[in-house]
């Protein structure tokens, strides 16, 4: 693809797994050659960590996926496959699963941490929010439960006091204190901020994004998860024209966009990154070809130069939405050339890693800036969210 949609997906989610047992036995490095007689219960959960370790994922799969065949029972086990799962992408499993382990050993913080994870990547967001209290409530200390509890925030005023709750219990939390200063800033008190400027800090990418917002004329809404984003969005919107979206990869926000939307039009080369960006190599987040199936989408495969050229060679409709997810400065640079037909004063353009990651002034920023200075054009911004890294605003002058 050009780009990719779900900022979850690119971002490694904390994920607890086991490490390597101290192995009692030497053990053999393929399951296939223990014909011999039938192995034991330790012998297949020693092998199986031990790949996992390695990183040979596809090996303590193949164990992980014995054990649970021979009709062994194990939490751990149960745990470590369902985090492979989890990166694997095969959410429902994943969920199965780690509720395996949970059932077997149900004072495990960890467990129901995971747990969260994988229900916050499913948009349960109730139950994920219920896992992640549950976790604390076993280990009152549990930090990454907090803070992915911050992630959840409905509103701004439980943003602070979540934010708060992680400093409480880490007061050198600098993310938390980084995210407070952003929640701050948006009640109008930029205190914090002038601290973080003024310190060694102040080069962090996130300091840098509060730097611009703090200087735009009108400060935009501020939310927390992704879907109130695209609410917002959505309800601001023109209801009964198309929206198009630069970087469908398994088309996640695609399918929430026409819920409301009807009709959309989708366009990705479904063969992963172009070309390398920040730590991801070129090919990342390739669906291998597989174009999604969705009622009321079109979706055009390709390079962005090659597709966009034949697409806006006839009259399109104009947009209600665009969602710019293609993350490279020249491929979002592309889209927005071709897209300027199909842009009014109406339209809302979403970028979807426009702030906050460590390059974001010279990505789909960039090429925001690039765009509106080549044609005489301003833009307001009316909405940010630093947790999901998304920015969304319209064009002026036209």
């Amino acid at each position: 693809m050009e780009g990719t949609e779900e900022q979850e997906k690119k971002k490694a989610t904390k994920i607890k797994t086991f490490p390597v047992p101290l192995a009692s036995t030497k053990t053999k490095e393929n399951i296939s050659s223990n014909t011999s007689s039938k192995p034991s219960k330790e012998l297949i959960i020693n092998q199986a960590f031990k790949f996992h370790s390695k990183g040979n994922i596809s090996e303590a799969s193949k164990y992980y996926q014995f054990f649970i065949n021979q009709g062994f029972k194990d939490h751990r086990i149960f745990s470590n496959y369902g985090s492979i799962l989890k990166d694997l992408g095969k959410l429902q499993e994943a969920k199965l699963y780690t509720l395996k382990a949970i059932d077997e050993s149900p004072n495990c913080a960890e467990y129901h941490f995971n747990l969260g994870n994988i229900l916050k990547d499913l948009e349960e967001l109730q139950e994920a929010e219920k896992s992640f209290r549950k976790a604390m409530e076993i280990k009152p200390s549990f930090l990454d439960a907090a803070w992915f509890l911050y992630l959840l925030s409905n509103n701004i005023e439980q943003a602070e006091e979540r934010l708060n709750q992680c400093l409480k219990m880490d007061q050198s939390y600098f993310q938390a204190y980084l995210h407070l200063s952003a929640v701050k800033l948006h009640q109008g008190n930029r205190s914090l901020l002038k601290k973080l400027l003024s310190s060694t800090q102040k080069d962090n990418p996130m300091i840098r994004t509060l730097i611009w917002v703090s200087n735009l004329p009108k400060l935009p809404k501020i939310f927390f998860r992704r879907r109130d984003f695209y609410d917002e969005i959505i309800n601001q919107s023109i209801k009964n024209r198309p929206f198009y979206e630069f970087g469908v990869y398994e088309g996640r926000s695609f399918k929430y966009l026409i819920k409301t939307l009807k009709k959309g039009f989708g366009f990705d080369t479904f063969d992963g990154l172009p070309e390398k960006w920040n730590d991801y190599e070129k090919g990342a987040f390739s669906t291998n070809g597989i174009i999604p199936k969705i009622d009321g989408g079109t979706f055009i495969a390709g390079l962005f130069a090659d597709s966009l050229p034949i697409f806006f060679s006839e009259p399109r409709p104009k947009a209600s939405i665009i969602n710019f997810d293609a993350d490279l400065f020249s491929s979002t640079l592309c889209a927005l050339n071709y897209s300027k037909s199909i842009i009014d004063k109406e339209t809302i353009l979403i970028f979807d890693e426009l702030i906050v990651h460590k390059n974001w002034e010279n990505d789909e920023y960039k090429a925001l800036n690039e765009f509106c200075s080549k044609n005489n054009l301003r833009y307001e911004v009316l909405a940010v969210s630093y947790t999901t890294f998304q920015t969304a605003l319209k064009v002026i002058d036209l």
